[in-house]
Formats: structure tokens, sequence, C-alpha cells
């Protein structure tokens, strides 16, 4: 076996840039010589060392704290390195298995929505408990402006909410915009989180007017309004905020006809189920 090896031999056989080599050296991890015309020279100690710094790379270890292991190791140290090791992949484990279940949840949200079986366009008085939220009030006075706030509201809670395409999101719009024939001013948006998370709103109890549609949003207000004509004619008081639920949107496709919406009012008086 060679005593050295130079950086392009190093490079090739461990597939790593010359770069990369400089920097661990600049990181004071690999310590080669220089041979008399001043080109680096690897010794099988740098060798052993490249070995270790790839495996712990591979597990997940930042370069500080493989520098900080290899000024001195022993059993004892390598062994709560790996130990922390595990923590840390128990941990991710965790969170890529509650990926996978919000990801199968939300597989099977789409396949429902889309179903073509599934009544559109259909009102219905439906009862719902308090659901609890995440919200982000900002006034908007046109529809495509309340994606920007969806976005911020999404930046501000990306631990909770870093699904594609979620379901839950949403927006409220002032009713007496929407009963003087004005659609367009948005005034939150928010997403439904599960009873044991942590919330800042709530959406209140009770029974809610309900429609789901689908396509472009430029419908909108064709829909708002048959929902208030039939609270009219039905004798039913609309309160508090109207809320829109964005099923399918352009998180999940770019087609607007695959759009599915619904929009929800809730009627005064009616807190049971009916």
């Amino acid at each position: 076996m060679k005593k050295y090896y130079k950086i392009g031999e190093i490079s090739k056989l461990y597939s790593i840039s010359p770069d990369s080599l400089r920097y661990y050296e600049d990181l004071g991890i690999l310590k080669p010589k220089r041979d008399v015309n001043g080109y680096r020279m690897y010794s099988i100690n740098d060798i052993w060392t490249l070995n270790i710094l790839r495996e712990l790379r591979t597990i997940g270890f930042s370069m500080e704290q493989i520098k900080e292991h290899l000024l001195s190791y022993d059993l004892k140290s390598t062994l709560g390195l790996f130990s922390d090791a595990i923590d840390v992949i128990d941990k991710k484990t965790a969170e890529l298995s509650a990926l996978r279940a919000q990801l199968s949840e939300r597989i099977d949200e789409i396949k429902r929505h889309q179903s073509s079986d599934k009544p559109k366009n259909k009102i219905t008085v439906q009862y719902y408990p308090e659901r609890h939220v995440l919200k982000l009030s900002e006034d908007v006075y046109r529809d495509d402006e309340i994606d920007f706030v969806i976005k911020k509201l999404q930046s501000e809670y990306e631990d909770q909410l870093y699904i594609i395409g979620y379901g839950d999101i949403g927006s409220t719009i002032p009713l007496e915009e929407l009963q003087e024939g004005r659609y367009g001013h948005f005034d939150s948006a928010f997403y439904i989180v599960d009873p044991e998370e942590e919330y800042d709103d709530v959406l209140p109890s009770g029974s809610y007017l309900s429609m789901i549609v689908g396509g472009s949003y430029a419908q909108m207000a064709f829909y708002w309004e048959q929902l208030l004509s039939y609270a009219r004619s039905h004798d039913l008081e609309p309160v508090g905020k109207a809320i829109e639920l964005y099923l399918i949107d352009n998180h999940d496709t770019s087609d607007e006809d695959e759009y599915v919406t619904q929009i929800q009012i809730r009627i005064n008086g009616e807190e049971r189920p009916l």
C-alpha cells in the first residue's frame, strides 16, 4: 500500500471534490503533508479520518460536531456520539411517520372531493362543533390577494403547515360585504388544526348553510348570492363571518376547473345539530 496519496487520487477514490478536501483541511480535520513541489500528500491517517467523516456525515452530524469528535475520541465518546445519533434518528422517524399519515389523509381528501358522485352546488345545513384555527388577520380587496395572506400564514406557522395542499386552509369574508353585493374583501386566512394542537382563534360552533362548488374563483360571487338568497327565502339569519374553505386549490392543481371550494355561513339561533 502506498504511504501517501495525491489530492486527485483521494478525490477520485471518495468522489469528493478537491475543494471539499481543501475545506476539510481549513477546518483542521485533514492534515496533509506537502511534497517538495508543494503538492498535498494524504497519509493513511487522513484516509481513516475521511472514512470516519463520511460515516458521520451520512448519519447526519455537522462538520463542527465531527471536528470536535475527531480532536480526541475513544470508545466512550464514540458510544455517546452514536447514542445521540439514535435520538436524532428516532425524532426524524417520528416526524416522517407523521408526514406520511398527513399525506395519506390528504390523498384520501382529494380523491373524496374529486369523486364524480359527490354532489356540488347543492345547499345544505350542517352542524359544526367549535373549530380551532391558526389565523392571520389582514384585509385584502381582491380574491387573488388572499393567496398572498395564506402564504404569510404558512410562513408564520411553517412547522405545523408543511404539507403541499392542506384542505383545511380557508379565509373569512365580512358578511355585510356579501349582503351588499360586493365580493373580494377578505379579512383573514386561517388553518383548521386538530383539537389537541395549539391554536389562536376559533370558528364558532353552530349550524351553517354550506355549499361545495367546483371550478374557478371567478364564479364565487354568484355562489355566495345563491347561498344568501337561500337564507332569505327560508327566513334564516346569517351571522358572523362568511367562510371559504379551499378543499382543492392551486397547491394541488394548476387547472382551475379542478378547484373545489366550500362556502359556509353560520345561522343565528341554531346552536345544536339539526
